[in-house]
C-alpha cells in the first residue's frame, strides 16, 4: 500500500510538471507545483522522476548550478505567469498568446533549480533549520520582488506572505521550534496561529514577534522607520539585540520604530502632529491607524496616501511603477498630497496630482522630472 501511495504522489507531480510544459496548467496547479519545490516532505517522492531526468540529461554531477539565481529568475517567472493566468483566463486572449513562452521558461528554471536543490543541495541543506545572531539561516529559501511588482508566498507552515516591490524575504525550508523570517523591505504577513511556536519577522532593527495574526510590517533600509501595522490579534516588537519587547501593540496600532532614537512615545491618533514627534525622535512612536488602508491597501493593488509629503509620494510611485522620480522644486516635495488609485498609470497619477496642485512635469523613458 505504501508503495502504490509513493507511486500515486510521483505520478501526480510529474503530471503537473507535463502540463506546465504544455502550458495547460492551472493557476492552484502552478502554484502546488511551486510549492513542491520548496518542500522538504516532496524530497522522497520526486527523487526517482529527477534521478532518470539527470541520466537522460547527460549532466555531470560535478557541475556547478548558480541555484540562488535560478530560484530568483523561478520566482519572477512564476508570478509573472501567475499574473497573465489572472489578466487573461481565456486562453485565445492576445495577452495570454505573447505570454504563453514564460509558461516554457518557468518549467525550465524549475527543472534547473530542482536539479540543484534535489542533487547539490541535499548535503549542504540540513532538514533542521537553524538562524544565528545576524538572522542568516541555513538552508535558506529567498524571494525578492524587484519594483513594479509584487508576490504571494506561502510559507511551510502554511502562513501567508504578500511582499510588496523592492522587497525580499528570506526564510528555512523547514521550521524548527521558532518560527523566523528575515525581511527587507515590507511585507503583510497571515501568520496560522501556533502559539507553541512563536513567529518572529527580523527587520534590520527590529524583531516582530506573533503567534497567530494579521500585520503589515514596512522595513525599508532607505527609510528612517521600521512601521508596524497590526490588523488581528497582538504582537510584540523587540529592538534588536535585545529579548524584552518595546511595546505590545493591539489591533488598530501602529509601532514606528525610528532608528537611532532612545525613548517611547504614545500619541492619540496616527493624525497626530508628526513633525513635533520627529523634533523628539521618540525611538517608539505608537500610533492609533484611523485608515487602515493606506498602510494594507497595497495588498489590493491600491496605492494610498494620506496627507503625505510630496517627496514620500514620489518614493512610493517609484517603487509602485519602478521609475525615477525627480523633484526640483523643495517647497513643492513638502506639499502634502491625498490619494487613492487602482488601475491607473503613471501618467494618470501624475495628471491627478497636478490637479491637485499646480506643477509641470516631463517624462523621459523612466525618469519623470517634477518642476
Amino acid at each position: 500500500m505504501l508503495i502504490i501511495y509513493i507511486m500515486d504522489k510521483y505520478t501526480h507531480i510529474v503530471s503537473l510538471i507535463d502540463q506546465l510544459l504544455n502550458d495547460s496548467l492551472s493557476l492552484e496547479e502552478l502554484s502546488e507545483l511551486q510549492q513542491l519545490f520548496h518542500s522538504a516532505e516532496a524530497k522522497g517522492d520526486v527523487e526517482m522522476w529527477f534521478a532518470h531526468l539527470w541520466e537522460s540529461s547527460g549532466m555531470q554531477k560535478d557541475c556547478s548550478i548558480d541555484s540562488a539565481n535560478m530560484l530568483r529568475r523561478l520566482n519572477e517567472k512564476i508570478l509573472l505567469a501567475e499574473r497573465v493566468h489572472i489578466a487573461g483566463k481565456d486562453k485565445n486572449s492576445r495577452i495570454f498568446r505573447l505570454m504563453r513562452p514564460l509558461m516554457r521558461y518557468a518549467a525550465v528554471f524549475m527543472l534547473a533549480m530542482a536539479f540543484s536543490w534535489f542533487w547539490f543541495g541535499r548535503e549542504k541543506l540540513p532538514e533542521i533549520q537553524n538562524i544565528d545572531d545576524n538572522n542568516n539561516f541555513a538552508g535558506v529559501s529567498e524571494v525578492s520582488v524587484t519594483y513594479g511588482s509584487k508576490s504571494r508566498i506561502v510559507l511551510p507552515d502554511s502562513s501567508e506572505v504578500y511582499l510588496n516591490s523592492g522587497s525580499q524575504l528570506s526564510y528555512p525550508a523547514v521550521f524548527d521550534g521558532e518560527r523566523h523570517v528575515s525581511l527587507t523591505g515590507e511585507g503583510y504577513f497571515i501568520v496560522r496561529s501556533d502559539t507553541l511556536h512563536p513567529f518572529l519577522v527580523h527587520t534590520a532593527d527590529v524583531s516582530v514577534k506573533a503567534t497567530g495574526t494579521e500585520f503589515n510590517v514596512k522595513a525599508y533600509p532607505e527609510e528612517g522607520r521600521v512601521e508596524t501595522v497590526l490588523v488581528s490579534g497582538t504582537v510584540e516588537i523587540i529592538k534588536k539585540g535585545q529579548s524584552k519587547p518595546i511595546v505590545e501593540l493591539k489591533p488598530g496600532e501602529k509601532g514606528s520604530f525610528v532608528k537611532g532614537a532612545t525613548t517611547v512615545q504614545q500619541l492619540p491618533d496616527a493624525d497626530a502632529k508628526a513633525a513635533d514627534a520627529e523634533k523628539e525622535q521618540p525611538q517608539m512612536v505608537l500610533s492609533i491607524v484611523k485608515k487602515p488602508d493606506v498602510a494594507t491597501g497595497w495588498v489590493k493593488n491600491q496605492l494610498i496616501f494620506d496627507a503625505e509629503p510630496f517627496e514620500q509620494i514620489a518614493v512610493k510611485l517609484e517603487r509602485w511603477f519602478n521609475v525615477e522620480i525627480e523633484i526640483c522644486d523643495a517647497t513643492l516635495a513638502k506639499t502634502r498630497l491625498t490619494g487613492r488609485y487602482d488601475t491607473e498609470n503613471i501618467e494618470q497619477v501624475m495628471h491627478s496630482l497636478k490637479m491637485a496642485t499646480p506643477f509641470s512635469y516631463n517624462i523621459e523613458k523612466n525618469k519623470i522630472i517634477i518642476k
